[in-house]
């Protein structure tokens, strides 16, 4: 009789132990989900805590060009940044910004490539957006008709245009120095800005300018004339023509890159017989109204100073021998 209690008790105590196992599991994973729920309402808390009063800013980010190069005015520099200024308030971890900042960036005229925007600390996380660009230099003014507008080494025309009276202001420093060479006589009207002014005069006019730039006398240089390129109005003169500061002339010839140039003397001669007569005269043009120094043989109108243009013509100081 006590053996048959004992067999009926024995299942009662394991159902007992396991449905206490399984109540204590239970209770362990309702204590787990509520710690973790805590931490996740915790972390959240503390994200919308420190975007809205650490990361989000009282006003819109700032704009800085970093490496601005030196030949960059104020007042362009004003005028990217205001370009790309991001309006409204932002988040430092809004991405979006970055990327919008970017895609104004590219389209400007005046930037060759992009290298890096980025949010950066100045008094609060995230509230300068700095950028870092190849920008395209100024490297002559072209003028079309009343307009003179700026291009850069490889042709490429940007927004800036100035009339005839502004010019004193922008090709000359405050120093006197020439800060920008005039290219006068181009035969293609202008393109839009950021797109390559096209024609190989203006492109000759260009290197001719990459040619004299760091010489002595290029401060007396102030335009570059390419109006007879090719010899467009007349084969037997001169296809570019230096005018300088003193009104006068030097009488270049070909572009220096031309296949046919062995009809002239080498730049390099020429370039020699310039700086001779710089050294001897102090001016590039030795007094005279024109100076061609295509040839061997130096010429000029003569020895008066501001006399007419005559057949014979005179040779300047000394001959320049073929190098």
């Amino acid at each position: 009789m006590s053996k048959a209690k004992r067999s009926a008790s024995a299942p009662s105590r394991k159902s007992s132990a396991s449905s206490e196992l399984r109540w204590r599991i239970a209770l362990h994973a309702m204590i787990f989900i509520i710690f973790a729920s805590a931490v996740v309402c915790l972390f959240r808390i503390s994200e919308i805590y420190v975007d809205r009063r650490l990361t989000f800013p009282t006003r819109p980010p700032k704009v800085v060009l970093a490496d601005r190069p030196q030949w960059m005015s104020d007042f362009l520099a004003e005028q990217i940044v205001k370009s790309i200024q991001p309006i409204g308030l932002h988040s430092a971890f809004d991405r979006q910004l970055l990327v919008n900042t970017e895609k104004s960036l590219v389209v400007s005229p005046w930037v060759r490539h992009v290298d890096e925007v980025r949010r950066v600390y100045d008094q609060k996380p995230g509230d300068t957006v700095e950028i870092v660009c190849d920008y395209r230099a100024p490297a002559a003014l072209v003028q079309w008709g009343q307009y003179y507008w700026l291009v850069d080494d490889h042709g490429v025309k940007l927004p800036e245009q100035y009339t005839a009276d502004l010019l004193p202001k922008i090709v000359l420093g405050a120093d006197g120095k020439v800060n920008i060479r005039i290219i006068d006589g181009v035969s293609h009207a202008p393109c839009e800005s950021g797109r390559t002014w096209q024609g190989d005069d203006l492109a000759g006019g260009l290197e001719m300018a990459r040619l004299i730039a760091g010489q002595d006398w290029a401060n007396q240089i102030r335009a570059i004339d390419v109006s007879n390129f090719a010899g467009r109005h007349d084969p037997r003169n001169a296809q570019i023509v230096l005018i300088t500061q003193f009104g006068t002339q030097l009488r270049w010839g070909r572009v220096p890159s031309a296949t046919d140039a062995f009809v002239e003397v080498s730049a390099a001669q020429k370039l020699a017989a310039i700086e001779n007569i710089y050294r001897k005269n102090n001016r590039v043009d030795a007094d005279q109204p024109w100076i061609d120094v295509r040839f061997d043989q130096v010429t000029c109108p003569g020895p008066a100073q501001g006399g007419p243009a005559q057949d014979a013509t005179a040779q300047i100081d000394n001959r320049i021998a073929a190098q």
